[in-house]
């Protein structure tokens, strides 16, 4: 039946009718049968009929939906045997041209374009591990990940080539460029070696479900990035958990919904680089073969010409993007009646936009999820019937995969209302942070990942979120630590003490603002920081707004700056 709000009326079920449905397809012998299993001496619950490894999802895509469209970019329309057809050439180019071998470290330095996909493809066919970096760092933030994850071989678009190629050879690090330019035609690229190595057959891997795929490297309180190990069956979980709830909402929605006349089709809007980009886009629309639509660069009336050319049913994007599409001037101009799901992550979406998507779109119902990197974006989801009457909640974790809890400073679960940390348990999560064992035993609690987001769990068991504990700022979906920003303000020859925190910003949710004491306010003001910070990192890290101050910054008993102070000083 409808639910009704006020003057709206949404044509879905609400959230306890959809885990009716998964209850069902997740018993022994359906679809979507689970089962427990240990993991590191803790119980988890995991699906029984997984594919053995991301190279078996690929060929089953490739098979079952063969020449459907898979990706579009611009005037590019691959298929999905097309795709598997590249990933598979570039697998055997990496084991014969590089020597490329099972656990390697590969590193993709590129921003949106089918070659990101083949490449991923391709490194995980053949057992090696992707190490997506964010395309929008700097020099020296590439190079210290890429260091870090010790990688043996890097692939880039022609832009971060160029940005890093004197240290590439240096380094005497392989490499491989994406669309090159003119001017680097002549070196190894990604059609090039597709092209030579098409027709050598299947790849055959030897690869397990517990065999590390992918690092993704993500922003922590202590400022250096921590790269998320994930296996192939954590996130192969997290996709299947996303089409299994696919598949019990629109069970239990059959009966008052009207199936749409478009086929399923994606718009990507978001960095591959991200896990949103790449699990709730790039591989849930693989596995469930839906057509997607990768945008060049954001732009709102692209995106609304795009959601009319290609008969988009899904859109998903930080609250921003959604914003910006419900205020275009030219938003009546398209035809929008497509669009059924307009789903936000990253950040959390205004409560007022949640009824102005209602308003805006035609068919469109507004849907938020929350995950986090080290659970593989997989966490909980709110919509629609839910969101209108919870717009401030993050949503239902999704069971019976995910489990959520409040704990208190001791560790212990907390009762329903009650604030404090939220910590997710899956088999989804990461298995470690690469390379640093102090950083996994203190982001893991009884098998929980410790988010270091504040909240609780109403009645409903729905999670709010509060407050953050970890010193991070979000701006527009991306993580920036302020221990990272302040770090390197502290590299100013002039700068004695800085503090880094979130100011708020109306497109973007949260801004970087930075309160700094300086040796002489004649010797540097607030554009020149700025621009030395953008010289270091990435021009989103680089803080909007700067008061210069000549006297200390306030202190706590503990010794440790104000900032609670700073901001109400300076940050209202």
């Amino acid at each position: 039946m409808s639910l009704k709000n006020q003057d709206i009326t949404i044509d879905q079920v609400s959230a306890d009718k959809v885990v009716d449905e998964i209850m069902k397809i997740t018993a022994a012998g359906q679809p979507f049968a689970v089962t427990k299993k240990n993991r590191n001496n803790i119980d988890y619950t995991a699906f029984e009929n997984l594919p053995n490894n991301l190279g078996d999802m690929y060929k089953t895509a490739a098979d079952t939906f063969e020449h459907g469209e898979f990706i579009i970019y611009k005037d590019e329309r691959i298929s999905f045997a097309n795709i598997y057809q590249q990933a598979t050439a570039f697998g055997h180019a990496l084991e014969q041209e590089f020597n490329v071998q099972k656990g390697d470290r590969i590193a993709i330095a590129m921003r949106n374009y089918p070659d990101w996909i083949v490449a991923f493809m391709g490194i995980t066919l053949i057992g090696a591990v992707a190490v997506p970096l964010n395309a929008w760092w700097q020099c020296e933030e590439f190079t210290q990940v890429i260091e870090h994850s010790q990688a043996v071989l890097v692939i880039a678009d022609d832009k971060r080539y160029s940005l890093l190629a004197n240290w590439l050879d240096g380094k005497n690090l392989p490499f491989v460029i994406a669309r090159p330019n003119q001017a680097q035609s002549h070196l190894h690229n990604i059609e090039q070696l597709c092209a030579q190595y098409t027709g050598r057959g299947e790849i055959t891997n030897g690869v397990q479900t517990t065999d590390i795929a992918t690092i993704f490297y993500t922003s922590g309180s202590t400022g250096t990035p921590k790269g998320a190990v994930s296996s192939h069956e954590s996130i192969l979980t997290a996709v299947n958990t996303w089409l299994m709830l696919g598949n019990a909402a629109a069970i239990a929605n059959a009966d008052i919904s009207t199936p749409s006349p478009y086929p399923a089709a994606a718009l990507m809007t978001v960095p591959l680089f991200h896990v949103t980009g790449c699990h709730t886009l790039f591989l849930l629309s693989m596995i469930a073969g839906r057509k997607t639509v990768m945008m060049p660069y954001w732009d709102a009336e692209h995106a609304l010409k795009l959601i009319e050319q290609e008969r988009i049913t899904y859109f998903n994007g930080v609250p921003t993007m959604s914003m910006e599409l419900m205020d275009h001037p030219m938003r009546d101009h398209y035809d929008l009646s497509s669009l059924l799901d307009v789903c936000a992550g990253g950040a959390a979406r205004p409560a007022e936009h949640v009824r102005k998507i209602y308003d805006s779109f035609s068919s469109g119902n507004p849907s938020c999820g929350y995950g986090l990197t080290e659970t593989n974006a997989l966490g909980a989801v709110n919509g629609p019937a839910d969101y209108l009457l919870k717009p401030n909640s993050a949503g239902l974790p999704t069971p019976p995969i995910v489990e959520v809890q409040i704990l208190d400073d001791n560790n212990q679960p907390l009762e329903i209302g009650d604030i404090g940390e939220i910590v997710i348990k899956s088999i989804s999560n990461i298995n470690q942070y690469w390379r640093d064992d102090n950083a996994t035993k203190e982001a893991f609690v009884n098998g929980y990942f410790r988010t270091g987001d504040i909240g609780y769990l109403d009645t409903d068991g729905f999670v709010f979120i509060v407050d953050r504990a970890k010193d991070i700022i979000i701006r527009g979906g991306e993580n920036i630590s302020c221990f990272e920003v302040e770090s390197t303000l502290y590299k100013h020859a002039q700068v004695i003490e800085a503090a880094v925190f979130s100011v708020s910003d109306e497109r973007l949710g949260e801004a970087v603002a930075a309160v700094v004491y300086v040796a002489d306010s004649t010797a540097v003001n607030e554009i020149q920081l700025k621009d030395f910070v953008g010289q270091h990192l990435a021009q989103f890290k680089v803080p909007q707004q700067i008061w210069l101050v000549e006297d200390k910054l306030p202190r706590l008993g503990s010794g440790k700056i104000d900032k609670r102070t700073l901001v109400s000083m300076f940050g209202q």
